[in-house]
């Protein structure tokens, strides 16, 4: 191994290190139930026992946070930590590969580390793809079926949850980095405002999935860009709502834009459930 090697090879384990650390935070618990019921109630094409499952669903939604506390029991489980993000701005317009492994040779040939742009658009086509299995076991009278598909669910809900967070689809996760002309904050605790802090002011009642959550997706995974491509035009306006707020002491408008992404991430989760469901009968 050259010099070069191992100093390429050190930067892309800082890289690791760097977005295992980043991937500790996400929507609250109380995001990911809000976005999961508010789904649920924009549902009526699922099935009866679907649709009874709320308190498991919900429950189930906050199941990948979970998993972090089992990391140092089962330290493989620390490899899912970049599926709850994807920093959309540093891939660019690129196309994405259809399958994980595709966009890591992709991302390498680019000299980008996956794990540190993430993984986000491929965890949630993975899920996708679990839940569509678990609904054709259903159907097809398998046992377990019922109980697989719930708790794919419950993970897709978590996913698509995250996929509607500006944050997590960004470089500028912690504070903006790099060039900084509108003097936005470089305080990493801006993440934590947004999904812990706003969201505790968030009545769950208002927020609701759009008219189009009941109708199937025909491109799950052009819907899952188009949805992180959203998230990222919201970055500049959360940053001038942070700063706003910490000049005005009124938080009003940013609840108003977490209550939107909530909304944003019940719609998709709602309408990837729904796809799942129509594709599973035939």
């Amino acid at each position: 191994m050259t010099r070069r090697d191992v100093r390429v090879s050190c930067a892309l384990a800082i890289l690791l290190l760097l977005a295992l650390a980043r991937a500790a935070a996400a929507w609250g618990p109380e995001g990911h139930v809000i976005v999961t019921r508010a789904a649920l109630a924009a549902s009526d094409g699922l099935p009866p026992w679907f649709r009874d499952a709320g308190d498991a669903l919900a429950e189930l939604s906050n199941a990948p946070d979970r998993w972090r506390e089992a990391e140092k029991d089962a330290p493989a489980l620390a490899a899912r930590g970049p599926d709850h993000f994807f920093d959309l701005d540093v891939w660019g317009d690129e196309p994405l590969p259809p399958e994980r492994w595709g966009y890591v040779a992709r991302a390498v040939r680019r000299r980008l580390s996956p794990a540190a742009v993430g993984f986000l658009p491929f965890a949630i086509g993975e899920e996708y793809g679990v839940l569509l299995t678990a609904f054709r076991d259903v159907r097809a009278g398998r046992p377990g079926g019922r109980e697989a598909a719930l708790a794919a669910a419950g993970v897709l809900a978590h996913l698509a949850g995250d996929a509607a967070v500006p944050l997590h689809a960004t470089r500028h996760h912690h504070g903006w980095v790099g060039p900084n002309p509108e003097g936005f904050t470089r305080a990493g605790e801006i993440h934590h405002w947004f999904e812990g802090a706003l969201v505790a002011g968030v009545d769950p009642a208002e927020v609701r999935a759009a008219r189009e959550a009941s109708r199937a997706l025909g491109d799950v995974p052009g819907a899952v860009h188009a949805l992180l491509g959203d998230s990222l035009a919201q970055v500049p306006r959360l940053y001038r709502l942070e700063r706003e707020s910490r000049r005005t002491h009124d938080d009003a408008d940013a609840r108003a834009l977490v209550r939107e992404r909530l909304a944003a991430g019940a719609t998709l989760l709602a309408r990837l459930w729904r796809t799942a469901w129509v594709r599973s009968g035939g």
